[in-house]
């Protein structure tokens, strides 16, 4: 009747009840009018599944198969998530201290949740090890440049502190400068630290000596400005840098050094870079340096050994949030990407590294931007140090989560010199991860299929045992293979099927992403790359034991493969494939990511022979039912009136959608739609 009233279970979430040993089953009951399909009322309720008798012992497997086997609500492809829940109660059971008083230890992560945190460790970022060398390497930088200061001068002597300190108050710059070199010798020993900070005026004293002198003597900042960077090291110490405003003093001293760089440059058209480079000529002998040359690269190097103390003291310092807020306010980001038009490897390694910390920002990035950073950075990939060119990849990787950067990168010719590095191990990673930032966007996709990166991409993915641990790999491949040149590329020669068997041999649902990209393009002659694999498609769908994620992939696959030559109806009988369908086809028995590949899988089957079995099946009015739930989802309806055309090509379906349904009600209602 067409007023009846009907009441449908439509099952939700499966959780682990918070404080008891069972599993909550969530569901919906929907009330529908049994002609037009309307809900007329939705009711949320759950069910609790009591499991008593898990301990460390049971079989979670066969567990979770038995509570599937015995509650409708949950449909079989979820087995897999409840032996999920299922581990989670066991290690929750087991959580509790034992009567000994022992202390209760962290329960263990399940396979799945090892393999995320496999994914996040170190990825992107330097692992402990390296980031020790690299603070090694900083230190051993700046204890460099204090021993160029300290050959100037002879052994200080902490004992003499008080003559030191006169000797700030002398009008001879020379005095001053030595006194303040002493001084710095004296705060490279924390053992001299005690007495030192203590003291109640020295640290005020040479506070203002770089406040009033510091456009008199660059030997004098440094020896200064070495003070502070030695308390800068220890974070306990922070406050007395700031309370003698040495922050600021740092960044108007690192201006002032930029403008007489600009200067320079502007009254003589020579820059710290070509100097650096005729000192590098002079040095193979290929040309000779004058004497005002030989002169300016002894500033350079000077003003170079300054502005690497100062920048590493203010990175010490932007270990506090606030405190980087500041220097973000006095321009430190327009500061930084100046650095990279020096030739210092260390302060180049130094500014990359500070630039990737400030990155995180939008803020920083669009200043960056505004400093046209790409453009300096671009230079450097590739460059002989291995050190610099990582700490610029990580940077190039950073300001990739931005579209214009992004676009400036591509711009640079970034794509054709990162995949030069993808063979590189230790920068695979981390170039990776750029390309897959890159590839995001569809008009660049194309870029890499005049490169070489289709063809590494394929050798890595037969090589790679597991693919959750290179996620950066998989989601560059995802991406890429969406062109239809790049997935020709793919299934070039014998890559399609090495490709395809390696899938099978894993059962690895990312390698099926992939494969499921290959089997949408357009391309004929890729789609029949499947052919001879259809059939063990459909076996590994029906496996009792695929997970949810592969089901997916795999039915998506299937529904990408519309070959008018292949023998369907043999694989439906062969299979019982259509009853197979039916179970899931239902509104509200799997999740609408599987319903949907249901439904286009349908539509691929439909041909003159499988019609009279789709309509056995009820799949025909299963579909029209499913048309009423979903008309508010447009992805649904077009793919449910694409198998609607398929049916209506063949006499047995288009009777029995003609016939017992109102397809036609409904299709004229959805072209007055104009939602």
């Amino acid at each position: 009747m067409a007023g009846e009233v009907k009441k449908k279970i439509k099952p939700g979430s499966i959780e682990v009840h918070p404080e008891e040993l069972a599993i909550v089953v969530n569901y919906e009951v929907q009330e529908v009018q049994a002609g037009t399909q309307q809900i007329l009322s939705r009711e949320q309720t759950n069910k609790k599944i009591t499991v008593k008798s898990l301990n460390e012992k049971t079989n979670v497997t066969q567990l979770a198969q038995e509570i599937v086997e015995k509650c409708k609500l949950i449909h079989p492809s979820k087995t897999g998530l409840v032996e999920d829940l299922l581990v989670q109660l066991q290690q929750r059971q087991a959580g509790p201290p034992s009567p000994q008083g022992k202390k209760q230890q962290a329960p263990q992560a399940t396979a799945k949740q090892k393999q995320q945190q496999q994914r996040r460790i170190n990825r992107m970022e330097p692992d402990p090890e390296e980031a020790a060398e690299m603070r090694a390497r900083q230190q051993m930088q700046a204890s460099q440049i204090f021993k160029v200061q300290a050959k100037q001068y002879e052994q200080a002597y902490l004992d003499d502190l008080d003559n030191y300190i006169e000797d700030l108050y002398e009008e001879d710059m020379s005095k001053k400068v030595k006194a303040t070199g002493m001084i710095g010798q004296l705060f490279r020993n924390t053992e001299n630290f005690e007495n030192l900070l203590s003291h109640e005026t020295l640290l005020q004293t040479l506070a203002r000596l770089m406040r009033e002198d510091m456009k008199k003597s660059i030997d004098l900042c440094i020896n200064v400005v070495s003070v502070f960077f030695s308390i800068s090291n220890f974070s306990q110490f922070h406050q007395i840098i700031m309370d003698n405003q040495i922050g600021a003093l740092t960044m108007d001293l690192i201006d002032l050094e930029i403008k007489r760089t600009e200067h320079r440059a502007a009254e003589e058209g020579i820059s710290p870079a070509m100097v650096a480079q005729k000192a590098l000529d002079a040095a193979t002998g290929a040309v000779q340096l004058h004497d005002r040359e030989k002169k300016l690269l002894a500033l350079i190097q000077k003003q170079d050994r300054l502005l690497y103390i100062c920048f590493y003291m203010l990175l010490n310092l932007a270990e506090d949030v606030g405190v980087e807020r500041k220097m973000k306010k006095k321009n430190i980001v327009v500061y930084l990407v100046k650095m990279l038009d020096r030739s210092n490897v260390e302060l180049l390694i130094l500014a990359t590294t500070f630039l990737k910390k400030l990155s995180i920002y939008k803020e920083n990035k669009e200043k960056m931007a505004e400093c046209k950073i790409v453009d300096k950075l671009a230079k450097f990939v590739p460059v002989r140090n291995d050190v610099l060119l990582m700490s610029v990849l990580r940077l190039l990787h950073n300001l990739s989560f931005d579209v214009q950067l992004r676009d400036d990168m591509v711009k640079n010719g970034l794509i054709p010199k990162a995949v030069e590095l993808i063979s590189v191990e230790r920068f695979k990673p981390v170039v990776l991860g750029l390309l897959y930032h890159i590839s995001m966007d569809d008009k660049y996709k194309s870029m890499f299929t005049y490169t070489e990166c289709i063809p590494r991409l394929y050798e890595m993915l037969t090589k790679v045992q597991d693919l959750r641990n290179t996620p950066e790999l998989i989601a560059l491949a995802v991406n890429l293979t969406q062109n239809p040149r790049n997935a020709e590329i793919m299934c070039e020669n014998d890559r399609f099927d090495r490709l395809i068997r390696r899938a099978f041999h894993t059962c690895d649902e990312l390698a099926f992403k992939v494969m499921r990209n290959l089997s949408q393009q357009e391309n004929i002659n890729v789609k029949r790359r499947f052919g001879p694999y259809v059939e063990q498609l459909v076996q590994l769908l029906k496996a009792p034991d695929v997970t949810a994620e592969l089901f997916v992939e795999v039915l998506g696959t299937l529904a990408n493969l519309c070959l008018p030559e292949f023998d369907f109806l043999n694989l439906v009988r062969r299979h019982d494939l259509l009853r197979f369908l039916a179970t899931y086809a239902q509104p509200g028995a799997v999740d609408d990511d599987i319903l949907l590949e249901v439904v286009m899988f349908v539509g691929v089957l439909c041909n003159e022979g499988t019609a009279p079995l789709l309509v056995d099946s009820g799949l025909v009015n299963t579909l029209f039912i499913l048309m009423g739930e979903k008309k508010e989802d447009d992805e649904f309806v077009l793919q449910i009136a694409f198998s609607f055309n398929r049916f209506l090509m063949f006499d047995e379906t288009r009777s029995a959608l003609l016939n017992n349904t109102q397809v036609v009600f409904y299709l004229v209602d959805l072209l007055n739609n104009t939602q």
